[in-house]
């Protein structure tokens, strides 16, 4: 009972954890930079309470819908990405993986995909195997649009 109990905690710790990093990049104000991203990197593991490693990667995605009438053509444009502990970023042709999960937004609109994996390993061996919490998170930036280290195009 006790390595079930323990297997359900940390995956509602994790989740938990999740949503507070990316509540936390939502609220930056408005330039993101890649030591930001390392150190929600940091405190995810810390929150997490995961003694393997973990890594995290945010994304943030524009949506541009081409023609009101067909749905066909929208496309989630990638303004920026990047993964910690060696997580590659995300590009157009990897983003299809997640497409699905990220909700239509008005034309323009922003929002961030945060991604997060640690591994859960059972403190007990009775026969439940290993295995990665994994979760995608979107949250849209707060008050202002959001940038990637600079705001100058």
């Amino acid at each position: 009972m006790t390595v079930y109990f323990d297997a359900f905690r940390v995956k509602s710790v994790n989740l938990k954890a999740a949503y507070t990093i990316s509540d936390m990049a939502s609220r930056v104000v408005p330039i993101l930079t890649p030591d930001f991203v390392d150190g929600l990197g940091t405190m995810y593991q810390f929150l997490s309470g995961s003694s393997s490693p973990t890594w995290i990667r945010l994304t943030l995605v524009r949506f541009k819908e081409n023609d009101p009438d067909l749905t066909s053509d929208d496309e989630y444009i990638i303004e920026y990405s990047y993964g910690t502990n060696g997580e590659l970023p995300h590009t157009d042709a990897t983003l299809v993986d997640i497409k699905s999960k990220i909700p239509k937004m008005v034309d323009g609109d922003t929002t961030y995909v945060m991604e997060t994996h640690m591994r859960y390993q059972p403190t007990f061996n009775i026969g439940l195997n290993a295995y990665d919490l994994d979760h995608v998170i979107m949250t849209r930036p707060r008050a202002v649009p959001a940038c990637w280290e600079t705001c100058i195009d």
